[in-house]
């Protein structure tokens, strides 16, 4: 399926394409940048400048296809964001600092609500997804971008009720539900 992914993707985001960190200069510098915050920059976290979907390594992204697709879907949500938001999508990327809940946060909610759906249809409970969105929205790692723990967590039940409808809206969940569904089908 990852292979049907990434053309399809290329069809709707035109421009769209993966690349890699470990070969990528300015990904390097920002990893030393990022080091004091977030540490696995470079190792663990897929990134979306643009078009350009950055994964740490060519073998990280078809080590396990099913978990690669998992996670483009949630890139695909940013890289929708980015085309249709074109100014304040990046900026509020850009402007990072501990508060409340930051613009960062909406727009993260909206990814990670696709990797809520499919791990919570794989099994996982409320309680560990729970407290992985909390390290995911409250560390360093995210820019501390929403400390409000118990909203985090009421967040993360509307999503499990209602799933992506609980962020995502017209031709973009309609899309991202179709490929959630076959991402999740037995052999797939």
């Amino acid at each position: 399926m990852l292979p049907e992914l990434i053309a399809a993707m290329e069809q709707e985001i035109p421009g769209f394409r993966i690349r890699f960190k470990e070969r990528s200069r300015l990904q390097r510098l920002l990893g030393r940048l990022l080091q004091p915050l977030n540490p696995d920059y470079l190792r663990g976290y897929i990134t979306v400048l643009g078009r350009t979907v950055w994964w740490p390594s060519q073998a990280a992204l078809h080590a396990d296809p099913q978990r690669s697709a998992a996670t483009l879907l949630h890139e695909r949500v940013h890289l929708w964001d980015w085309r249709d938001h074109p100014i304040w999508f990046p900026l509020s990327y850009a402007l990072v600092w501990p508060a409340f809940r930051t613009q960062r946060a909406h727009w993260e909610r909206r990814g990670y609500c696709v990797d809520l759906v499919i791990l919570s249809r794989k099994g996982r409970t409320p309680e560990q997804l729970k407290a992985w969105m909390l390290t995911v929205f409250t560390s360093s790692a995210y820019g501390w971008m929403w400390t409000d723990r118990p909203a985090v967590e009421e967040w993360v039940d509307r999503v499990l009720a209602q799933g992506l409808s609980a962020e995502l809206d017209g031709e973009l969940l309609e899309s991202t539900q179709r490929w959630v569904d076959r991402l999740l089908e037995p052999g797939a």
